[in-house]
C-alpha cells in the first residue's frame, strides 16, 4: 500500500482561502478578535474572569470556530480519508496509536538536547502556560489540547500546507510546513520581544517532520492526526501524574 504515490490535492479555492483567511485568523487575528470578543463579554456581562480563564476559553473558541472553518473547506477529501481509514485500518493504526507517538517522542527528545546545546531551557513559554492552564481548567484544556488542536493543526498543516507544497517540491513541502507548525508554537512569546524563546522551536519543528512523514507515507491525514492526538493524550496524563 505504502508505493503508492502521494496523491492528495489542494484546490485552487482552498489554496485562496488558505491564505486570505485561515491563516491570517490562525496565525494573527484569532487571538486578538477572540480576545476583544472575550473583553466585551466580561464588560457588558460583568463576569469576572481571571487571566487564566481568559486564555482556556479563548483557546476553546477560536480552535472549535477554525475547526468548522476549515473541515468545511476540506470536507469532501476529510470523509473520504476518514472512510479509507477505516476501511484499511490494519494498514494505518500501528503508525497512527505506537509508532508515530514512539517517533514524536523521540523528536523531542532530539529537539530538546538542540534546546539545552544552545542554552535554552527545557521547557517553552508555550508549553508552561499550556500546563498552568491545565491546572486551573483541566476539562476545557484537556478536550483543545486532545481533540480540537490535533484536527485543526492536522489539517491546516499537512492537509493544505504540505499539501500544497508538495505540488512544487516534497522536500520543500516538509521542511516548510515543519518550520511553520514550529514558529506558530513559540510565535506569541518571540512577538511580544522574547527573542531568546526562538530557541523552543527545534522540538516542534522535528515533531512537524514526523507528521508530515506519517501524512506522506499513508496519503491519508488520519494517521497523523491519531499520532498527534495520542502524543498530547500521553502528555496530558503524565501531566496529571507528576
Amino acid at each position: 500500500m505504502f508505493k503508492n504515490r502521494f496523491t492528495r490535492s489542494v484546490s485552487l479555492q482552498n489554496k485562496w482561502l488558505f491564505v486570505l483567511v485561515v491563516l491570517p485568523l490562525y496565525v494573527y487575528c484569532s487571538s486578538l478578535i477572540g480576545s476583544a470578543i472575550i473583553q466585551f463579554m466580561i464588560l457588558e456581562l460583568h463576569i469576572t474572569m481571571t487571566y487564566t480563564a481568559s486564555i482556556a476559553y479563548l483557546n476553546l473558541m477560536v480552535d472549535g470556530a477554525l475547526l468548522i472553518i476549515v473541515f468545511l473547506m476540506l470536507k469532501d477529501s476529510m470523509i473520504f480519508q476518514m472512510k479509507e481509514f477505516f476501511s484499511h485500518i490494519s494498514d494505518h493504526i500501528l503508525d497512527a496509536l505506537v509508532l508515530g507517538p514512539a517517533l514524536i517522542y523521540g523528536a523531542n527528545i532530539v529537539g530538546s538536547l538542540l534546546v539545552l546545546a544552545f542554552g535554552g531551557v527545557s521547557d517553552s513559554e508555550n508549553q508552561v502556560l499550556i500546563e498552568s492552564i491545565l491546572d486551573a481548567y483541566p476539562f476545557i484544556m484537556s478536550f483543545c489540547t486532545v481533540v480540537l488542536a490535533p484536527i485543526l493543526e492536522e489539517m491546516i498543516f499537512r492537509g493544505i500546507l504540505f499539501t500544497w507544497l508538495y505540488e512544487f517540491n516534497p522536500k520543500i513541502a516538509h521542511i516548510v510546513s515543519a518550520c511553520l507548525f514550529g514558529f506558530v508554537h513559540v510565535m506569541s512569546s518571540v512577538l511580544s520581544g522574547n527573542l531568546s524563546e526562538m530557541i523552543q522551536i527545534f522540538p516542534y519543528i522535528f515533531t512537524g517532520l514526523v507528521l508530515s512523514y506519517l501524512y506522506k507515507k499513508h496519503n491519508n491525514i488520519c494517521v497523523p492526526i491519531g499520532a498527534h492526538t495520542m502524543n498530547n493524550l500521553i502528555s496530558i496524563i503524565l501531566n496529571f501524574l507528576y
